[in-house]
């Protein structure tokens, strides 16, 4: 038998100063309040807006001094008296949706809902209609069709599979329930999605997929200096890095690529991507391989992927075999100069063309470096690096008196990259770095070039 698990709390306890009397600054104590009326999405935001000010300026360092001081005092503020009750009960049904939210697969009745929020089942179903605008239950049930629907356009997963995997047992009433809530039965859904032309794309990663697929987006996120720009024309521009969603909304979408809503600056936003139009989500989580299939599949196009990553496969044997025939086991590093820093790939983006498709020796350092690395030039020149390739930004102009910078330092001098005359720069990143199909098969074949070449090296 498992012994019941103890339960925890934490306790917050700040100092609060304060002038008596006789002018003297005398320290007192604040205790917060046990309940948090702000609900997480909304305090998560203001936390990421605390790190990103983190990042920049002394100035910027004050603002996030000054907005985690708000976000204190906004968490645990005692309500007044005549709100008190109030915001207890609306932070309880937010709580309560976030749980239905996160366990919609899970078998929920009413009265287990009811019970982790204290209340009767008749108040907290009376509270959470008045709150969310519908039933418990209700609620449930479009939560779940939607992830259902989501299911349904990026994988394979037979009728019954995909009713398991959303929280109903009978695929029969999964369909019932599927079609009172779309107003069509599943495999029409199906059909109809994976039919759509007018596709938003909500990723630059995404985009890039649809365009290997010879598919332009009907709507798109548009940001030349994330490589996404290029190749696409006359088509909606729904914002740079982030979502607009008045743009979407007007846009009328008939299918819509988008990430996890975690991966978004912005949460709330990507959880109202489904309210605009049907959403397939792919993770961005996981090998890029995988998602060009996910969203083939997702946009009817699942044999022209295959065909497209075969010859993919093809082109990177070919080329592994003529390079490793020439470096051996020689060290390579792909690095990105910014800001007097080097960032080295490891095992994703620009990296998993080096070591995974060309199979190329990689320095010791980066065999566990799952993104990349950012290295002074006193850091990078520790590593045993035979060959390198280096992006750096800016004009012409700009670019040459990085490398006269470089080129001044002992450090770069030591790298043994250098010594052998060995570095490779190949100016702007952004048309090689984003993790997907067309950026990878560029880079596979641009590196592939300079390695095998002492045309373009410094």
């Amino acid at each position: 038998m498992k012994e019941n698990p103890s339960l925890e709390y934490y306790s917050f306890t700040f100092d609060a100063y304060a002038v008596d009397g006789q002018g003297t600054l005398q320290r007192g104590e604040l205790e917060a309040a046990i309940f948090p009326p702000a609900h997480w999405s909304e305090a998560s935001e203001k936390a990421g807006l605390i790190c990103s000010c983190w990042q920049g300026s002394q100035w910027d360092h004050m603002e996030s001094a000054i907005r985690f001081q708000e976000l204190l005092l906004q968490l645990w503020r005692p309500a007044q008296s005549g709100t008190k009750d109030k915001n207890a009960a609306s932070g309880a049904i937010n709580q309560s949706k976030a749980y239905i939210d996160s366990n919609f697969a899970q078998p929920l009745t009413r009265e287990k809902l009811a019970g982790l929020t204290g209340m009767s089942v008749a108040h907290y179903s009376r509270l959470f209609k008045k709150y969310v605008g519908r039933s418990p239950m209700e609620y449930l049930n479009s939560i779940r069709i939607r992830h259902a629907g989501d299911l349904l356009l990026r994988s394979e997963l037979t009728l019954r599979d995909t009713a398991n995997r959303v929280g109903y047992q009978d695929e029969f009433y999964f369909s019932r329930k599927f079609k009172s809530v779309t107003g069509i039965s599943p495999s029409v859904y199906i059909k109809k999605q994976r039919t759509s032309t007018q596709i938003a794309s909500m990723a630059h990663p995404y985009t890039s997929h649809l365009l290997a697929l010879g598919l332009t987006p009907y709507a798109a996120l548009v940001n030349n200096s994330r490589g996404s720009g290029h190749g696409l024309h006359n088509i909606i521009s729904l914002g740079h890095d982030q979502p607009d969603l008045d743009r979407l909304a007007d846009a009328r979408p008939e299918l819509i690529i988008s990430f996890e809503p975690s991966d978004y600056a912005e949460p709330d936003k990507a959880f109202l991507f489904p309210h605009i139009a049907p959403t397939c989500t792919v993770p961005f989580e996981g090998e890029w391989r995988e998602h060009f299939r996910i969203i083939a599949r997702a946009v009817n196009r699942l044999d022209i992927a295959q065909q497209w990553l075969a010859a993919y496969e093809e082109l990177a044997e070919r080329l592994r075999v003529n390079v490793r025939e020439k470096l051996a086991d020689e060290n390579v590093a792909v690095a990105q100069y910014e800001q007097g820093r080097f960032r080295l790939f490891g095992n994703r983006n620009l990296g998993t063309v080096l070591y995974n498709d060309l199979q190329l020796a990689r320095p010791r350092q980066l065999l566990n470096v799952a993104h990349s690395a950012l290295l002074t030039a006193d850091q990078l020149s520790e590593y045993s690096i035979d060959h390198l390739i280096l992006f750096t930004s800016g004009n012409t102009a700009q670019r040459n008196m990085i490398h006269h910078s470089l080129a001044s330092q002992e450090a770069w001098k030591e790298l043994r990259a250098v010594q052998q005359g060995n570095v490779y720069e190949l100016g702007d990143s952004s048309l090689y770095s984003c993790y997907t199909s067309l950026a990878h098969e560029l880079f596979l074949r641009r590196s592939s070039e300079l390695l095998m070449s002492d045309m373009s090296r410094r």
